[in-house]
């Protein structure tokens, strides 16, 4: 008989949802049961349309806390997210409940959860939990976790502990296979993909575009500044920006698109070179198709990400969007990579299977 797993998921960026996405559809294929997603969001934050038919399930939405970044969006500040904290504490409070709720009407076997703090709060810990994140690979000792000051790093170690704690078992995602860890719960597992990624047939088009996605909008100023200067370059930029038409055609040589997950997936397949805040879903799906790469890291996570695709030659880290810098790249071969990240679905609903029983 299947399981009835229970999602929890931090909606902030397009990483988790993607991992979401994909675990479904693994879990499905195995007989087992998605029955709800709880749904963390920031204060003012949306739900992207798409990932409700995507997954496939009722979602519950409510805000959660969420890791606010300096004026430039350039590095986390600590004040400002502790702050928003205390302020919202009352919501947070609130959302705890709700989790609480559901995880009583669903009666799960087991909850996955996406990196939602939230979820570590809960009160009803009947049912197991299994964290899901790659920053839970800030533990092992392979992992490059040196970027940014000694407070930052504590800082966001904090929110990662919060994610997991009463975790019965931590899934590290990684870009490489690495020894696991038992005394620490953590078991090192490849990037989880969805199957219509594999789908997708990687080429360049003609006349040839460069990509972007933007974690945060704040960022986009920098990208038309750049497309000024390169007139004769093409970019497609994706963001979330719920306020923009579906194209937004700012320049001649510049289109806005709001965050479709399948359109991007689409884009990326046929783009010449693909620049991202090195956030690590996209960073992982650009090193298997093969593309080169420009990483623009936003805070420390990102920033340890970076370093890890750069290390293993799928790409380079700016300070910058210097887009031009992507048409003199050419990636390493991935061929180690692409096979570790084929092994994902077995490892992960294996995982979920030994900690539900």
């Amino acid at each position: 008989m299947g399981l009835r797993v229970l999602f929890c998921l931090q909606g902030e960026g397009r990483g988790h949802m993607t991992q979401a996405i994909a675990l479904a559809g693994h879990l499905r294929a195995a007989g087992h049961d998605v029955v709800a997603t709880l749904i963390g969001h920031a204060e003012h934050g949306t739900v992207p349309s798409f990932l409700g038919e995507r997954l496939g399930c009722p979602l519950h939405a409510y805000e959660s806390p969420d890791i606010k970044l300096s004026a430039d969006a350039r590095s986390v500040n600590l004040w400002k997210t502790t702050w928003s904290a205390a302020r919202l504490s009352v919501r947070y409070a609130k959302g705890i409940r709700a989790i609480d709720t559901h995880i009583e009407a669903c009666q799960p076997d087991v909850m996955v959860n996406f990196y939602e703090p939230l979820a570590g709060l809960r009160r009803n810990t009947s049912v197991p939990m299994v964290a899901i994140a790659h920053q839970h690979m800030f533990h092992h000792p392979r992992y490059p976790f040196t970027a940014g000051s000694r407070l930052e790093r504590q800082g966001i170690l904090l929110f990662t502990m919060l994610t997991s704690r009463g975790a019965a078992r931590l899934l590290g995602l990684s870009f490489y296979e690495a020894e696991n860890m038992p005394k620490k719960n953590l078991q090192v597992v490849p990037p989880i993909l969805r199957r219509e990624f594999f789908d997708l047939k990687p080429r360049r088009s003609e006349p040839p575009y460069l990509l972007v996605y933007l974690w945060r909008p704040k960022l986009v100023g920098e990208i038309i500044e750049w497309c000024e200067e390169h007139p004769r370059s093409r970019v497609h930029c994706f963001l979330s920006h719920p306020q923009k038409k579906k194209d937004d055609q700012v320049r001649d040589n510049l289109v806005l698109h709001h965050l479709d997950d399948q359109r991007f997936l689409e884009k990326m397949a046929t783009c010449s070179g693909l620049a991202t805040t090195a956030g690590f879903e996209t960073t992982a799906e650009a090193m298997y198709l093969g593309k080169p790469l420009l990483m623009v890291p936003t805070h420390v996570e990102q920033q340890c990400n970076a370093m890890d695709a750069t290390l293993l030659g799928g790409g380079y880290a700016s300070n910058t969007f210097e887009l031009e810098r992507l048409e003199h790249f050419t990636p390493r071969d991935q061929s180690a990579f692409k096979a570790w990240v084929d092994r994902a679905p077995e490892l992960f609903v294996g995982a979920i299977e030994e900690v539900a029983t």
